[in-house]
């Protein structure tokens, strides 16, 4: 996928004949620029779980998880899984992202998590804006599932993987390998700071595959994270 915020320029061979017979002229065609589109993206941070008993957790993290398929089922939720070694710290445990970019309708979505509504978890959120057509996780995930109905060859229960994030400075230059599946920047909501970072999902299983396989001019700058997701991820290159 090419690198969101720069355009792109290619040759085509079109060919302009008068009918006075004039030589073909090749001509200078802008490739369209990207289109940017922003999104909610969210950590799960957990908030004050000890404060609920056993009973009380099993009820919220069983609703946590009804409400995800809920909001996977309106297309309004198109990312989420729990973070992994090496994590951010212990108290951040997993993601969403909304297909919204309006953060007060990302806050609606996130509230409406009955997890949250207990005190498990509260967000840190920001608006990240890319290029890669995260909508189509939807329509994706729908296939996947058929596959699975229709082929005995695939495992009944739905089955995720491992991914690497990537957080840099916001000018951080690196190759765009097929490693890159999703390069978005993101800005925090609800904070005075102006800086924005770069999000990357790396198509690698831990970090050392990860950094083999990310080209960057400064690789010290930026942070690893695992993540397990969806294996769609991976198909949003093709879309």
């Amino acid at each position: 996928m090419k690198r969101a915020f720069i355009a792109h320029t290619t040759w085509l061979a079109g060919l302009t004949i008068t009918a006075l017979g004039t030589p073909a002229v090749a001509q200078l065609a802008a490739e369209p620029a990207p289109k940017l589109k922003s999104y909610i993206f969210s950590y799960l941070v957990l908030d004050q779980p000890d404060k609920l008993s056993e009973e009380e957790m099993g009820t919220a993290m069983q609703g946590h998880f009804a409400n995800m398929g809920a909001m996977a089922d309106r297309g309004d939720l198109l990312i989420a899984g729990p973070l992994a070694e090496p994590r951010i710290d212990e108290t951040y445990r997993g993601i969403f992202v909304f297909s919204t970019g309006d953060i007060e309708k990302g806050k609606q979505l996130f509230s409406s998590d009955p997890s949250v509504q207990a005190g498990v978890f509260k967000p840190e959120m920001y608006v990240i804006t890319c290029d890669e057509p995260l909508n189509e996780l939807t329509r994706l995930e729908k296939e996947y599932e058929q596959r699975r109905l229709d082929d005995p060859e695939i495992p009944d229960e739905w089955v995720g993987r491992m991914f690497i994030l990537a957080v840099g400075p916001d000018d951080a230059k690196f190759e765009h390998t097929d490693a890159v599946l999703i390069d978005a920047m993101m800005d925090r909501v609800d904070e005075d700071s102006d800086q924005v970072r770069q999000l990357l999902w790396l198509d690698a299983s831990d970090v050392e595959e990860a950094k083999a396989k990310f080209k960057a001019d400064d690789p010290d700058s930026w942070s690893f994270y695992g993540w397990y997701g969806s294996p769609c991820i991976a198909e949003l290159d093709d879309c």
